[in-house]
């Protein structure tokens, strides 16, 4: 073999190296997530909105039921059964003091009706004004469980007051909550509240 003939093997030798090697870089580059010509995109998925489903119990909640459905409560909160249907007690505002508040879940029988919901917020707005009660407003329909519900707010000088009620299967099921002024606030009072309502669901 001439040395011609050697020296030019060797050159093509070399240049098959040099090519596989510059396709090998280039294709990492391209499958890089990091790459700021391609806007450092990634195969991972992106982050999920949060769920209608992310505030569903967890373990340790507890049930609170009555004949037109139930509600859960956090790991933090008590359920008793007292005489007018079930107390569902806040948590303390601190190791061995007073609790901020709660509610009391109770169904009675009723006839539905097309006004029922509305009748019913009526007959709660009647009652907490003769009860002396201040600020009486019905505040705009809410839906848990897929059922509607009223919600009338009212306060006292020592007491936040809101009540929630629908009908449902021939129960008017009512839930009204009480928290006491000095230890929360009306922000606060919603932001437990709102820990239990979404969790109703209807007996039938």
């Amino acid at each position: 073999m001439s040395t011609t003939r050697a020296r030019t093997r060797h050159l093509v030798s070399t240049s098959v190296v040099a090519v596989v090697a510059l396709l090998g870089a280039n294709l990492s580059a391209c499958s890089s997530t990091e790459d700021p010509a391609d806007g450092a995109t990634s195969s991972a998925s992106p982050p999920s909105e949060p769920s209608a489903s992310s505030a569903e119990p967890k373990d340790g909640w507890h049930t609170a039921a009555d004949e037109g459905g139930q509600f859960l409560v956090p790991p933090d909160w008590n359920v008793e059964k007292v005489a007018t249907g079930h107390e569902l007690q806040a948590p303390l505002e601190d190791e061995g003091g007073f609790r901020l508040g709660g509610g009391i879940l109770t169904s009675r029988p009723t006839l539905e009706s097309a006004t029922a919901i509305d009748d019913a917020a009526e007959a709660r707005v009647a009652h907490d004004k003769k009860a002396g009660y201040d600020k009486v407003t019905r505040l705009p329909d809410v839906t848990f469980g897929g059922l509607t519900f009223y919600h009338v707010r009212a306060e006292d000088p020592e007491t936040w007051i809101d009540d929630y009620g629908t009908v449902s299967d021939g129960q008017r099921v009512t839930i009204i909550w009480q928290f006491k002024r000095e230890l929360v606030d009306r922000k606060q009072t919603d932001e437990l509240i709102n820990q239990v309502m979404p969790t109703f669901e209807p007996s039938s």
